[in-house]
């Protein structure tokens, strides 16, 4: 009779200690955000208004919550993210550097790359535009300072 392998010992494991930011470090730059998303059916007027260019890269991603890290123009961060409500979110936001950024992004499952375009401060509405593997996709987010003010916004007519 044959014996079935482990998989595992047919595989070479490596174990990698990935440091992520002291929790500490977060508490100057937690806040909730309230948004809400729409497609753009029409684009808007963008003039006037440079993109800030992302790099997202997800290291943890779960329905009550999200870890990932951000390149955004020249500047890294860490960032978790757990849902309060359909609306809301909880985020914590810490800068880290090129080198912690190019390490954990070893360990990350997906990546998207967007440019974003802030158009408008009250509300602060921002157009996104996809690249890569969401080309062709363009959103808009809006945010607001309560659920109630989302709940009761009326899109703009460009917004899907």
């Amino acid at each position: 009779m044959r014996g079935i392998a482990n998989p595992l010992s047919l595989q070479k494991l490596t174990w990698v200690r990935i440091p992520l930011p002291p929790q500490d470090a977060f508490c100057k730059n937690m806040h909730n955000e309230i948004e809400r998303k729409f497609f753009v059916r029409e684009m808007p007027d963008l003039s006037g208004t440079g993109p800030l260019h992302y790099e997202r890269y997800f290291l943890k991603r779960e329905k009550s919550g999200e870890e990932r890290i951000s390149k955004i123009n020249g500047s890294y961060f860490y960032e978790s993210k757990t849902e309060i409500s359909i609306l809301e979110r909880s985020r914590e936001r810490k800068e880290i550097n090129k080198r912690e950024f190019n390490k954990l992004k070893q360990s990350a499952s997906k990546v998207i790359i967007r440019d974003r375009y802030d158009i408008s401060v009250d509300p602060k509405i921002s157009v996104q535009i996809y690249h890569g593997r969401f080309e062709g996709l363009i959103r808009a987010e809006v945010e607001f300072e309560t659920e109630e003010q989302a709940q009761m916004y009326t899109p703009e007519p460009w917004m899907g």
